[in-house]
């Protein structure tokens, strides 16, 4: 009785608290959240990505399909409606993790034969086809060696020579086991050649850390899940995402929990920059990718990406991907249909673009620096009857500028688009940017009077600046070259200290009633008790909120640590609170620890020891031992600041440092934390929270996000039930429809074990069976009996498992093959529109 008694409770929520990392990142804007709540922070070298854990929801579903009450003694185990047990064990993102190094080893051109090979075109890196000598990096030898070694040709025994022509010499052994998966898995020992312009980059001299991190829209990657982009200091943009191999699902951690997925799939699927180039860039040379922005969601399969290099080009690239079916099967073995995912990743448009601020030499007196990585960025789409049109913004000197980009209909899946760009900015402003500026556009439109625009926020370095642009009664502008000093951009004339690292968007209350600006949130570089600005937000929920109890939860637990109080002796005498000291330190500080250790015995300590009195002297001692002057010890610096996908919920990457030490360098000193800020979950509607806050929530783009979003929201961002979650969602045609098709098919299956009909049904477990006693599970979509492992595949928010679609279009006839396939071939779980876990 005691063991059980000591069981841990079984969780069905888990709460969203602080992770702690052993890494720190080296640039801003190192956190970022996906479309399905899924989690990315960047390092110096490596990125960490989390994926969220769901609860199962089924007992409720059966419930309610039975007409019973849905909630019961097992729908809320935290004690109270909306809460979260303060003793809970486990957390989110506490598991299934992955931490992947992206640095080294640099990547392999090969890894984009696959893009050629789907366009069909040449490879420009085929072991038959020689390097560019463009692309060759300060290390090649000069003209006269390289004229010898062809003379000597393979009698030659000149190392050297091959660890140059690594091309040919990894394309010789590309047939082994280098590259088992086809997909950049193993990348070699590759070495960077160099690109652009730059005097460190252009020869293969970087650090190559991480520079930027931007997840993917929707439904692009394999499972319709996204994926994630990653740029280096090498110029090199890289793509990581689920690759053909099969995912590995693990089990559930409790009765309540649904089954999670691993990232062990992850591998890299493509890239863009430096020697990766794609089909449509010219293999004459290297291009440095300075930063990168994705377009917002377009449709299942399609996606825009926008690169800008280090000579002022912006290039429109096509990203899609295609579903296909190929037999597959071992020697000796029946072979069994499998999906395979094709990338078609093509350049469409390029276009150079220039601000109207005449160049300045690093000579001249007014010089500011001005550079970012961070300098792109895509607007709303406005859809009509001939296509979509959006804004990308772009940064140069002191100067933000808004083109037009327009994709005409249709835009065939496979298929190359029909897209314009304007020759000239939309709108163009003149502002003073220091490094590292960016632009931030609201989600959604806006609407005033007859005129449908787009709105956000300008990060300058130091202040924030709103922006409006038009979409519709707009024409391209034209702004005269002229010196900074001429429109007042040279300097800031705002002062400032502490440069902004990041800022979020908030979505729109109200989309039809715009507020004057748009609400954002910002932090700073250095939280410290004498820097009372380090986080800066018009949103009047968090304006309105008492100063002692900030709106956001990350917000009360920074300030609650910055206004910590010690006495300055104890601290150094203790390291109070400074997690990286070591003994060097310890031992610097002094005399006065010297001194505590030869008076140690027969000291002790009052109050909270911190006033040492000899405890064989008079009471009047104590009279004459001064107070310690106190000191704060903490002190944070931000790396990054994101929303989760529908606003509600926030998180911020900090790493926390000592007043009073300096800093000793090191990997194993580097650790930072991610902070959250929630809200609480909401009831039923019967059981409503009267403490939950409606006035932050968008209902509008609530219902626009991915189910994975949706419920990610109602777990942590006081967003309201999902449909096919929570509830039954029977209003889809689709299944009826479904049902019928596969009836005949059902009644007529037989057990593969011993040939009986399959007639007997255990509906308590969810099972099917033989007349002999055998027993199987239940397609959730089509009701036949899964005999085979292999061939369910489970979502990843309701848990239902169903066949895969080419496993279903073997059940059934040749002419109504292509009927199924548009029906049950969309890639998504019928019963609530989640991804599949496999």
């Amino acid at each position: 009785m005691e063991a059980s008694s000591k069981e841990p409770p079984k969780q069905k929520y888990l709460p969203l608290r602080e992770l702690t990392l052993n890494s720190r990142p080296l640039v801003k804007r190192a956190i970022q959240f996906s479309c399905d709540g899924d989690l990315a922070v960047a390092a110096d070298d490596s990125v960490h990505v989390f994926v969220p854990e769901f609860p199962d929801f089924s007992r409720r579903r059966k419930r309610i399909a039975e007409g019973d009450d849905p909630e019961s003694s097992d729908e809320e185990t935290s004690g109270q409606q909306g809460q979260y047990k303060s003793e809970t064990i486990r957390t989110q993102y506490s598991e299934g993790s992955k931490h992947m190094p992206v640095s080294f080893p640099p990547l392999d051109p090969r890894i984009n034969k696959e893009l050629f090979e789907a366009e069909n075109m040449p490879f420009p890196y085929d072991k038959t086809s020689a390097t560019p000598k463009s692309q060759r990096g300060s290390n090649d030898n000069d003209d006269q060696e390289e004229g010898e070694e062809d003379e000597e040709g393979d009698e030659g025994d000149d190392d050297d020579e091959d660890d140059e022509d690594e091309y040919e010499d990894d394309s010789d052994n590309s047939s082994g086991d280098d590259d088992p998966s086809g997909g950049g898995a193993r990348l070699g020992s590759n070495q960077p050649y160099g690109a652009g312009s730059g005097p460190i980059t252009s020869v293969g001299s970087s650090m190559n850390h991480v520079v930027k991190i931007s997840w993917s829209p929707s439904e692009l990657g394999v499972n319709r899940r996204p994926i994630l982009g990653i740029l280096t200091g090498a110029g090199t943009l890289a793509m990581y995402g689920d690759g053909d191999m099969a995912a590995n699902v693990l089990g559930r951690a409790n009765d309540y929990m649904l089954q999670r997925r691993e990232l062990a799939s992850w591998l890299v699927l493509w890239g863009v920059g430096e020697r990766m180039m794609v089909p449509g860039q010219s293999p004459d040379y290297s291009e440095y990718i300075r930063t990168f922005a994705w377009a917002q969601e377009i449709g299942p399969g399609q996606a825009l990406l926008a690169t800008m290099n280090d000579a002022k080009e912006i290039a429109i690239i096509g990203v899609q991907t295609v579903v296909s079916v190929e037999e597959v099967g071992e020697k000796g073995s029946p072979a069994s249909p499998v999906e395979k995912t094709v990338w078609h990743v093509r350049e469409i448009a390029r276009f150079k673009v220039d601000g109207p601020h005449l160049p300045v030499s690093i000579m001249d007196p007014d010089y500011v620096p001005c550079g970012t990585n961070f300098g792109l960025s895509f607007g709303p789409w406005l859809e009509d009857e001939g296509g979509r049109t959006c804004l990308i913004a772009y940064l140069d000197r002191n100067y933000v500028g808004f083109r037009k980009i327009r994709i005409n209909n249709p835009w065939i899946r496979g298929k190359l688009p029909k897209l314009e760009v304007e020759n000239k900015d939309t709108h163009g402003q003149c502002v003073h940017l220091t490094t590292d500026g960016f632009v931030e556009f609201e989600q959604g439109l806006s609407h005033i009077d007859d005129k449908i625009g787009c709105r956000g926020v300008i990060s300058t370095g130091w202040h924030p600046v709103p922006f409006e642009v038009f979409l519709t009664g707009e024409s391209p502008i034209k702004i005269e070259k002229h010196k900074t000093n001429a429109c007042g951009t040279t300097y800031n004339l705002e002062y400032c200290e502490n440069p902004i690292i990041d800022m979020v968007v908030h979505p729109p209350l109200d989309p039809a009633r715009p507020t004057r600006t748009p609400f954002y949130t910002l932090v700073r570089l250095s939280a410290t008790p004498t820097t009372p600005d380090w986080y800066e937000t018009n949103l009047p929920v968090a304006v309105d909120a008492d100063p002692n109890s900030p709106y956001f939860q990350w917000v009360r637990t920074i300030k609650q640590k910055l206004e910590i109080l010690v006495p300055a002796d104890m601290y150094q005498k203790r390291a109070y609170g400074a997690d990286d000291s070591d003994s060097d330190e310890e031992s610097d500080d002094g005399d006065l620890m010297e001194d505590t250790i030869e008076d140690d015995e027969g000291i002790s300590y009052m109050g909270e020891g911190l006033t040492p009195i000899d405890a064989t002297t008079g009471g009047d001692a104590a009279k004459e031992v001064k107070v310690a002057p106190e000191v704060h010890p903490h002190r944070f610096r931000f790396h990054g600041l994101t929303l989760s996908p529908g606003g509600g919920a926030s998180a911020v990457l900090v790493s926390a440092h000592s007043t009073q030490h300096p800093e000793r360098g090191g990997w194993h000193t580097q650790r930072s934390q991610v902070l959250f800020s929630h809200k609480s979950r909401r009831g039923s509607d019967r059981l409503r929270d009267l403490s939950i806050d409606d006035t932050n929530l968008n209902f509008a783009l609530l219902q626009s996000l991915t189910t994975e979003g949706k419920l990610f929201e109602y777990l942590y961002g006081g967003g309201p039930e999902v449909p096919g979650v929570h509830y039954p969602l029977s209003s889809d045609p689709r299944h009826a429809h479904v049902a019928q098709i596969f009836a005949p098919v059902v009644q007529n299956q037989k057990c593969d074990v011993c040939g009986a009909a399959i007639t007997q049904k255990m509906v308590e477990e969810d099972l099917i069976g033989c007349e002999m006693g055998h027993f199987f599970g239940i397609c959730a979509l089509s009701g036949l009996a899964v005999q085979k492992p292999g061939m369910t595949r489970s979502c990843g928010t309701c848990g239902f498992k169903t066949m895969r679609p080419e496993i279903l279009l073997q059940k059934v006839p040749e002419n109504i093959k292509e009927e199924v396939k548009g029906i049950i071939g969309r890639g998504s779980c019928m019963a609530c529109s989640g991804k599949f876990l496999s």
